[in-house]
């Protein structure tokens, strides 16, 4: 690993966790940095499908609104222990993230991610129109998760600093994944499918693995939600839900692309109330003109000094 690789990601942490203390921090504010942290990590961990496997899910909005609801019902029903919701989300994530690996792994391509769609449309449709669940309305006022007796995740502030310990964990699991040999196969596997099975790996047994660890960081992520926005609904569920995480992806950095896009929607819907026209116009201009993402800015604005000077 290089030098930059190691001190620039703990210098973006140490910022991160230094940012409440900024004078223009409100409540507002910290809950959106909540959003744009959370978010972030969700899409990164979406990028060990799309960017190191080549594998496409239309169906991560399921992973997030599973962990958000298994949240949400123990926090109805007096469990508010953080240390039971989360070990209990990931039981439920994993379940269901088992099943969709084994039956979408099998196939290639545009069948995978068909596959990843139709399996989130079935849960979605299933919590909308389940009345024990809250049906569309989901399950609302649940109270504040504790981390330990006395201690609440209650305050904005709370919830901005549960939220970063959580990015720091999934970029470390992210980060010694895709450094190790197991990160290595899935690249092969990437560029070319048969070699890598014809070299002897296990190429279902690998893809599968790598879905269920997106899968159980996602749902991680959504146990999380509900103790920032106290209810679960199954509008979390949506396909353009898992549309988003993956427009986040194709502009980041991950984490950057994250936080740009909820940021971007949260102002420019401030201001109009058709907003997907304008962040259809910028996301449409980053694909045309910045093909690696936000990261090559530089390099367009680098570009456009080349050809002032020439």
């Amino acid at each position: 690993m290089s030098r930059a690789l190691t001190w620039r990601p703990l210098l973006a942490w140490a910022l991160l966790a230094v940012l409440p203390a900024l004078p223009f921090m409100s409540k507002f504010y910290l809950l959106l940095a909540f959003d744009a942290l959370l978010f972030g990590a969700i899409a990164m961990s979406l990028d060990l499908l799309m960017g190191y496997t080549g594998l496409v899910s239309f169906g991560h909005a399921a992973f997030f609104g599973l962990g958000a609801y298994a949240t949400a019902v123990l926090l109805e029903r007096g469990i508010v222990s953080l240390w039971l919701c989360l070990p209990f989300a990931a039981l439920v994530v994993g379940l269901y993230a088992l099943v969709v690996s084994y039956f979408s792994t099998a196939r290639r391509g545009i069948y995978f991610a068909l596959l990843t769609l139709i399996f989130a449309e079935v849960v979605f449709t299933f919590f909308r129109y389940t009345q024990t669940f809250g049906g569309s309305d989901g399950i609302q006022g649940v109270p504040s998760p504790r981390l330990a007796p006395g201690f609440a995740i209650d305050t904005p502030m709370r919830n901005y600093y549960l939220v970063l310990v959580y990015l720091g964990l999934a970029y470390l699991v992210c980060r010694v994944l895709v450094t190790s040999h197991f990160g290595r196969v899935l690249v092969a596997i990437r560029e070319n499918e048969d070699r890598a099975r014809f070299l002897g790996y296990n190429v279902q047994r690998y893809k599968m693995a790598v879905c269920m660890i997106s899968a159980l960081l996602t749902g991680l992520g959504g146990a999380l939600y509900p103790g920032r926005s106290a209810f679960a609904t199954p509008d979390l569920m949506l396909w353009t839900v898992s549309g988003e995480f993956i427009i986040m992806v194709m502009i980041g950095g991950p984490v950057i692309g994250g936080a740009f896009f909820v940021v971007l929607q949260e102002k420019v819907s401030s201001y109009v109330d058709w907003y997907f026209i304008v962040i259809g116009l910028v996301l449409v201009f980053i694909v045309l003109f910045m093909p690696k993402g936000l990261l090559g800015i530089r390099d367009l604005l680098g570009g456009r000094r080349w050809r002032a000077t020439a």
